[in-house]
């Protein structure tokens, strides 16, 4: 017997002994805090070939990150990168459903997730730049930053299955994790983890020890009661003693020349990315207003300007004939120093990537209408790009929704752009507002009436796909089933053959936009993806246009059904756009939302820092949000002075600002992601807390930090508490 177990020993060793080495990260943790897990398990199993893959378990949920690691040499390399390295970030790119084409002996398709991770991409090229040519491929032979497959999905399930990527897209994609370690597996099957402990911090990752995030600094306050030491950030210039004196009703005064003074803007702040660029540089060329913008993007994996940011910016720049610091790619502060608003039909803003056309626009489009004269800017970029609203939304939701407030401005799009080669084309024209914009109410939705359906088809030269009728019939019955609890809604469907940057470039993809009897409007689309026959979708049969198109419709239907259960009166994707506008409308416009999103709240910011006496009120009305605000008449000949004292109350005061802060949890918050009792445990006492004080403080989705959301006085009272506690439960740490 002891023999016999000894020689099957021997054999399950060198059995084990056969592995290659490898290394990988493991994507799913213990909270499955990037939903994969959840996700996988509401994949039926009547869909799974099991003979070909099945379902993978959450220990198998990985990406990998070097093969054919077989010699010491190469374990000892990856310790030495390790060591340099700082916490990779990994975001979830793309929700896919692709046909495996390595398996010949029957059809089989996987649904998987592409991974975003340019820290993982940096790694794996410093890795190469120490390899032979002809060895790369051996260890880095993929392209990609990464993918996990959940899921193997037989033949016969694919449009289904290809459905529900579709309608689960939105609740996975841009969800990201950081990872403190990668996996070495050696030739014994046996994993060792290798600790990134480089000095340099990705994703905003806290340190070791508690640090309380300072909240954003109040906006400014009357000069009388304020004093040098309550304000953190320069001053814009204060008004005259006999501006004090005057009508309490009157907040503008004559723009002078620009200022010398730069206004600080810090880039980490709530959303801590490209729209506190966008909305800080506007504001500054409206206002003649020089701002410095430091810690860009400090919270992303990889900080500074992105292509598309500089270009935001050097269009702002352009627009008023002002100056721009450190305006390189990579730059993690920049000043803007603006010169005179004038009109122009030459402007132009050439990012060289697929950087979204709609997002370079924001930056730019009101200081345009308040130019004094027409202007023409000349966009070239991506049009219709993942992370960033595609053209369709501009044209439909936010130029209609501007008009109402007295905007008028056009885009005609001359080549659709698409990631990764960008090489869209837009012309943008706006004209003159001569008077202050009008305020908005959005403060009720009405009955859903119309949906208008465009379905697009793009490829080469932008032939018309065949048979539209019988698409458009097909498309028309689907979207009945989806929109059955909107009894009555009218159903518009369109087709469009727009042109893409070459014969070799075909996508398809649809766009929703369902309109309210109050003019509310709300917007939902799908990615664009290859057509049959070109790029992913090339060598695949049997798939009908109509087929395509009707999943397409469908998702992009289900993807805005949410917001309409919710009776919100204004799009998620609108409500941080408006926000600009409104603080320089004449009156109070008012928005009822869902709850405000991380734009939403960085856009009230940056606009109560840069528009003295703006008043904001936010209320809530059940499970949505009131959002009130008074704008201050903005006119173009005329800018915000601060405003007098007499009987004006300034919104965001100290006193009841509601607000949020990050407080980063001792040791990233790992003892309560290694034992769920004790984050149970954690998560009641935060509850309790919360009840005690009426804030909300809850632990994020990465359970690394606390989310501590209140008026001022209440987030002081949370602060005083949590000291105690966080010492209670981090004690060992």
């Amino acid at each position: 017997i002891y023999a016999y177990t000894f020689l099957v020993g021997c054999l399950l060793l060198a059995m084990a002994r056969g592995r290659v080495p490898w290394s990988f990260c493991h994507v799913c943790d213990g909270e499955d805090s990037l939903h994969l897990l959840s996700l996988s398990r509401r994949i039926p199993e009547a869909w799974v070939d099991w003979r070909h893959g099945g379902k993978r378990p959450r220990e198998r949920m990985h990406s990998t990150v070097l093969l054919n690691m077989h010699s010491a040499e190469h374990l000892e390399r990856l310790k030495r990168l390790a060591r340099r390295s700082a916490p990779i970030v990994v975001q979830l790119r793309e929700l896919f459903c692709q046909r495996v084409e390595r398996i010949k002996d029957a059809e089989v398709y996987c649904i998987g997730i592409g991974l975003a991770s340019p820290g993982m991409r940096e790694l794996k090229d410093t890795w190469n730049a120490d390899t032979p040519p002809d060895q790369k491929r051996r260890h880095v032979p993929y392209d990609s930053e990464g993918h996990i497959s959940l899921v193997y999905i037989q033949g016969s399930f694919h449009k289904v299955a290809e459905a529900f990527v579709e309608q689960n897209r939105a609740s996975v994609e841009g969800r990201s994790l950081t990872l403190n370690h990668i996996t070495y597996q050696d030739e014994w099957g046996i994993d060792h983890r290798i600790l990134l402990e480089g000095s340099g911090t990705s994703a905003g990752e806290p340190a070791a020890k508690l640090q309380k995030r300072t909240p954003p600094p109040a906006p400014p306050m009357p000069a009388a009661s304020l004093s040098p030491s309550d304000f953190p950030l320069p001053m814009m210039s204060q008004p005259s003693a006999s501006s004090s004196s005057s009508s309490s009703s009157s907040k503008l005064k004559s723009r002078p020349s620009p200022k010398s003074v730069l206004l600080e803007v810090d880039g980490s702040v709530l959303e801590g990315g490209g729209q506190i660029l966008r909305m800080s540089s506007s504001y500054s060329v409206l206002f003649s207003q020089p701002i410095h913008i430091s810690k860009i993007r400090a919270g992303r994996s990889k900080p500074g300007l992105a292509s598309q940011h500089l270009e935001s910016l050097r269009l702002a720049r352009d627009v008023c004939g002002g100056t721009l610091e450190k305006d390189w790619v990579g730059s993690c502060d920049v000043a803007l120093r603006p010169g005179q608003l004038s009109p122009s039909s030459s402007l132009r803003a050439h990012c060289g990537t697929a950087g979204a056309i709609t997002l370079i626009t924001q930056a730019s489009l009101v200081p345009l209408l308040f130019a004094g004269g027409p202007c023409k800017c000349d966009l070239r970029g991506g049009t219709d790009v993942a992370w960033s609203p595609p053209l369709g939304f501009l044209k439909q939701v936010l130029r209609p929704t501007l008009a109402r407030m007295g905007a008028s401005f056009e885009v005609q799009c001359e080549i659709r752009g698409f990631y990764p080669q960008g090489g869209g084309h837009c012309i943008l024209e706006t004209k003159p507002v001569r008077a202050p914009l009008k305020a908005i109410d959005m403060s009720t939705r009405g009955d859903l009436t119309r949906a208008n359906v465009t379905l697009f088809s793009c490829r080469g030269s932008g032939r018309a796909p065949p048979d539209a009728a019988q698409i458009s019939q097909r498309v028309e019955s689907a979207l009945r089933k989806t929109f059955e609890a909107i009894p009555g809604i009218a159903i518009h469907i369109t087709l469009e053959s727009p042109k893409s940057l070459g014969e070799h470039i075909g996508k398809q993809w649809a766009e929703v936009v369902v309109e309210s009897s109050s003019g509310a409007l709300f917007h939902g689309s799908t990615e664009p993806k290859d057509l049959p026959g070109f790029g992913k979708a090339k060598g695949k049969g049997g798939l009908a246009l109509s087929d395509v198109f009707v999943t397409a419709a469908c998702a992009a239907a289900s993807s805005v059904l949410p917001q309409l259960e919710q009776g919100c009166a204004v799009d998620v994707h609108l409500a941080d756009q408006l926000i600009l506008p409104a603080s320089l409308a004449s009156g109070t416009s008012k928005f009822l939302l869902a709850e405000p999103s991380l734009h939403t709240q960085t856009a009230i910011y940056i606009a109560k820092l840069m528009v003295p006496g703006l008043k904001v009120k936010e209320e809530r009305k059940g499970k949505l949000t009131l959002l009130e605000i008074e704008g201050i008449a903005f006119d173009g000949e005329l800018m915000p002075s601060e405003v007098a004292n007499e009987g004006i109350e300034i919104a965001g005061s100290r006193s009841d600002d509601y607000d949020e802060e990050l407080l980063a949890l001792p040791s990233q918050g790992k003892p309560l992601k290694a034992n769920s009792d004790l984050r149970r445990d954690f998560e009641a006492d935060m509850k309790a807390l919360s009840e005690e004080i009426g804030a909300s403080i809850v632990v994020n989705a990465g359970g690394d930090k606390l989310v501590v959301s209140g008026t001022f006085k209440q987030r002081e009272d949370a602060n005083a508490q949590l000291t105690d506690i966080l010492a209670f439960y981090f004690a060992d740490t």
